[in-house]
């Protein structure tokens, strides 16, 4: 097994222990799940596939399964935590930083292109880490994107971990006083509809999974491809600026995500040499 699928395995066989141990009444559906990702997980590796169709498939498995774990968070997280961390969020935005908050979210005074732009950014958070491990596999080599792989995983699951620790579902605006309160023109409605579709999980406001997974792709990318760390600096401000303006993430989240993106960088390396990285990149080297 490449260092990602023991990474991806091991998140959810924890995942599975707290399914377990939580008492939902959904338990036992998302246990289910959870079980049938690792299955997935463990079956590709099994196949030993390094090109073709089916390597393209284990190559970016992991990638799908991080977001299929994120939809069955909500049950897991609410059985095993009552407490709710907003108000202590609130209050810190309120006593550290409410002239940036002020200041942030009445950026430009909200015309309503200007929130368009914010929203489409905010949405383009789902691709920046995919065009750079893409990126990776496709210019840098095999061993370039497990390491690149490894660390966004490790960001995302570090996230999660954060999300069943302080719970807090953010500063989100009601969905009556949606158009009053953030505006915006068809992007923005697009983007919340799709927001309210898409994001099962919404006790994910700390840490800012956004931030975390902005930063570290960008890092990754300025790194593999020093031309296009303006460009991958500038996205990443752009998803990181939107997380406050559409009243997603408190500053307060924001902060302790680009923390969780700089530890997942940081641990990466060793975590995946201790999961048996360095003898993945060896057999991927060769391929």
């Amino acid at each position: 097994m490449r260092g990602s699928e023991r990474l991806t395995a091991l998140a959810l066989l924890l995942l599975s222990v707290a399914a377990a141990v939580s008492g939902s009444a959904e338990a036992g559906t998302r246990l289910a799940a959870l079980a049938g990702l690792l299955a997935a997980v463990l079956i590709l590796a099994r196949t030993r596939a390094r090109a073709g169709p089916l390597g393209l498939v284990r190559d970016f498995a992991p990638v799908a399964i991080v977001i299929a774990t994120f939809m069955l968070l909500q049950p897991l997280i609410v059985a095993l935590n009552p407490v709710r961390y907003d108000e202590v969020l609130a209050a810190a935005d309120a006593r550290w930083f409410a002239p940036l908050v002020t200041a942030w979210r009445g950026a430009l005074g909200r015309p309503a292109w200007f929130t368009d732009l914010t929203y489409a950014a905010y949405w383009s958070y789902y691709l920046l880490p995919v065009v750079v491990a893409v990126a990776a596999r496709a210019r840098r080599g095999p061993a370039a994107f497990e390491r690149t792989v490894f660390a966004l995983l490790l960001g995302f699951y570090l996230s999660y971990l954060g999300y069943f620790l302080w719970p807090a579902s953010g500063p989100r605006v009601p969905r009556s006083d949606e158009a009053a309160v953030l505006g915006g023109g068809a992007v923005a409605v697009a983007v919340r509809a799709f927001l309210r579709a898409a994001e099962a999980t919404t006790l994910d406001a700390f840490p800012s999974g956004h931030t975390a997974l902005a930063v570290v792709p960008a890092v990754l990318g300025a790194r593999l491809f020093p031309r296009w760390a303006p460009g991958l600096a500038a996205w990443a401000a752009a998803v990181i600026f939107a997380t406050v303006y559409i009243h997603v993430h408190y500053v307060a989240d924001v902060a302790a995500g680009a923390v969780v993106g700089l530890a997942a960088l940081a641990l990466a390396p060793g975590l995946r040499r201790a999961l048996g990285g360095r003898i993945d990149e060896a057999g991927l080297a060769g391929r």
